[in-house]
């Protein structure tokens, strides 16, 4: 998990910039928040008898949906993070 996350926050335009310590922060901020997600989808599923597989599609669905919010190219970023 926590490789992931560095490879992530290293793909961000921001990265060259940051410092050890910022780095840090912003991995164990990633890694709360994964945290977070996954006992939510885990209750989420429980109350609403929704396997783990909707919760997840659901959730990309909605992500998808407010990143267009920012003004951000996120198929050059889906590129760069496949390719």
């Amino acid at each position: 998990m926590e490789s992931t996350t560095l490879f992530l926050i290293q793909l961000s335009t921001n990265y060259v910039i940051m410092n050890n310590n910022e780095l840090q922060r912003i991995q164990q901020n990633a890694i709360n928040l994964l945290e977070l997600i996954e006992d939510t989808s885990e209750h989420f599923c429980d109350e609403n008898q929704v396997s783990g597989e909707q919760f997840y599609v659901m959730m990309k669905a909605l992500v998808d949906c407010k990143l267009k919010e920012f003004p951000i190219d996120f198929d050059e970023l889906e590129e760069e993070i496949y390719d």
